[in-house]
């Protein structure tokens, strides 16, 4: 019976053919030890009875047989992730493993109950989240690199489709303190002229703020953070107002921390939450519960 060659072998050669200077790099991307290598390379040339390697005092290289065999061996490393790929994705779905990307504030404030009910419903559908910024999920979207994103953004891309999951509004809050000397509404313009600490740019909520304060020149930037966490502290600090979504101002606002600030009825802080997906990616079964429950629940 035929002997099929070494996987790590064949993973040495084309790590060899292409950027390894020695059989020293070519052992550490593959995860072995370089006698360990040195010996598949060996046992390799063995059982294919070719001349693989050129051995000489200042190194290894590849001979020009080495060096065709290291072609074929890349579409056999190929082939073979293809394999586990395939695999991975029948198991997911059989097991009805669902691979989502949420934006911050909905990961953060909305999904946590989701699933917690989506669970004690259908235990066996098991979620893999990544949470990042709007524009991020939605890149992965288009990519097709998860089921389906949940988003904050007030634009969407055109090609995908969308289900409303829920609404929010964005406040301007400050600690008491500082929140004292503004009482009154405040318009848009003068508003724009007030330095605020904001979410970054690829944010749902950035994308809010900017849309309503673009007739007046846009919001006047104090500090950008990356996370509300680090928003909620910065305005606790009296260093500027922020800008967050009500659901993550919740518990600061009751508990006193922060204080909501008003705003003109023309600055339109209200956004409609989606979740997006590929129409060229077809829903698992898990991912489409998963998605109705959602969407349900935010009906």
């Amino acid at each position: 019976m035929q002997e099929w060659p070494e996987l790590q072998a064949l993973g040495l050669l084309v790590a060899l053919n292409s950027n390894a200077q020695s059989i020293g790099q070519a052992a550490a991307e593959v995860g072995l030890a370089q006698p360990n290598a040195s010996r598949s390379l060996r046992n390799l040339e063995r059982d294919l009875k070719v001349p693989l390697l050129k051995r000489s005092p200042r190194g290894s290289e590849l001979t020009f047989e080495g060096r065709a065999v290291a072609g074929w061996a890349a579409e056999v490393i190929e082939a073979y992730s293809n394999l586990n790929a395939g695999a991975r994705a029948i198991q997911d779905a059989r097991a009805g493993t669902v691979r989502i990307r949420a934006s911050l504030t909905v990961a953060e404030y909305l999904l946590p109950a989701h699933l917690v009910t989506l669970h004690a419903q259908r235990p066996d559908i098991e979620v893999g989240l990544t949470v990042e910024n709007s524009a991020a999920v939605i890149a992965a979207v288009l990519e097709r690199r998860c089921d389906f994103g949940l988003v904050e953004s007030l634009t969407l891309p055109e090609g995908l489709r969308a289900e409303v999951i829920g609404r929010d509004r964005l406040l301007i809050a400050a600690a008491p303190h500082f929140a004292g000397a503004w009482t009154e509404p405040i318009a848009a313009a003068e508003l724009a002229e007030v330095p605020l600490l904001v979410r970054e740019l690829g944010s749902g909520t950035r994308e809010v703020i900017d849309a309503a304060l673009v007739e007046v020149g846009g919001p006047r930037i104090a500090g950008e953070y990356g996370s509300n966490s680090a928003l909620k502290i910065a305005a606790s600090t009296a260093v500027a107002p922020i800008v967050l979504s009500e659901l993550a101002l919740r518990d600061e606002i009751r508990a006193g921390r922060l204080v909501a600030l008003p705003v003109g009825p023309e600055v339109r802080l209200g956004r409609v939450l989606h979740a997006l997906w590929s129409p060229e990616r077809r829903l698992t079964p898990g991912a489409r519960t998963l998605l109705e429950h959602i969407v349900s629940a935010g009906s």
